[in-house]
């Protein structure tokens, strides 16, 4: 796997990608999840052939891409920066499979319910399909969190946690993917890369009703362990839309892409190659 090249589109908002194996006969999207970036994707590309060109997308307010004002941060703003990126990096008439995990999985939802004739099709990556009162409240307390800045580099990594915290992770790719997650204020000090609007307090999606709506094909990749798509939820959706197709990655958390990145691509891989 080559490294990746680092591209900024002058739109609005600017976006920033990254893009592995430019030659690659088929291209794959990829959609980061909130608070994450597009190099939280670099293990996975490791993990795919090079036949496969790899574009991960900074969405608005995350990474290096812009912030936008006044805060704009809905699956379906996503989804349309998706669209208009996609004129942008396709080839010809060419037709992405789109990958999205968490919140990106919800853009991706998003998008191929309202943008589907311009994909091939579409990966959903542990997103939250169904929500609880529960999970609703925690949302709406993240729009409360504080900027927490440390005094230096090496400080700001000690501190960096996934959320959730859990799953069997390399601490190698932990600390790779917080460098890349930081970034320095223009006080000197350390803070992560992501616009804290984007915590806006819910989903802003109707997960299931925009399922029933797909007419790509889709895969659900849930992580066997996660609490965020849960089994029932994800059955459930497998059974809404004969266009949809389940697969579950054993011993797996949220986190699955840095957990078990070999799996992870194994399964693009694979659906890539049953769409023909």
């Amino acid at each position: 796997m080559t490294e990746p090249s680092s591209h900024l589109v002058d739109s609005s908002p600017r976006l920033h990608y990254l893009e592995w194996n430019p030659s690659g006969s088929t291209t794959v999207v990829l959609l980061h999840g909130n608070s994450a970036n597009a190099w939280w994707w670099e293990p996975v590309a490791r993990e795919m052939p090079r036949a496969f060109r790899l574009i991960a997308l900074d969405q608005r307010g995350h990474g290096d891409s812009e912030w936008v004002r006044p805060a704009a941060y809905t699956p379906a703003d996503y989804a349309g920066d998706l669209a208009a990126f996609l004129r942008h990096v396709a080839r010809g008439d060419e037709k992405p499979i789109v990958v999205g995990h968490s919140m990106g999985g919800l853009t991706t939802l998003a998008f191929a319910a309202h943008h589907g004739r311009m994909a091939r099709a579409a990966v959903i990556i542990d997103a939250a399909i169904t929500s609880t009162r529960r999970r609703d409240r925690f949302l709406q307390r993240l729009k409360s969190l504080p900027v927490v800045t440390y005094p230096d580099l090496e400080t700001a990594k000690e501190r960096f946690r996934l959320m959730p915290n859990e799953g069997d992770i390399p601490s190698a790719t932990l600390n790779a993917i917080a460098e890349k997650s930081l970034a320095i204020t223009d006080e000197g000090r350390w803070t992560l890369k992501f616009d804290r609007e984007s915590f806006f307090g819910g989903d802003g999606i109707d997960a299931m009703e925009a399922i029933r709506a797909v007419r790509l094909p889709t895969l659900l990749l849930r992580a066997e362990m996660s609490r965020i798509m849960t089994a029932e939820a994800a059955a459930s959706a497998r059974e809404a839309n004969r266009h949809v197709r389940l697969i579950t990655v054993p011993a797996a958390h949220h986190h699955v892409l840095l957990e078990k990145p070999d799996a992870v691509a194994r399964a693009i891989e694979e659906f890539a190659a049953d769409l023909g």
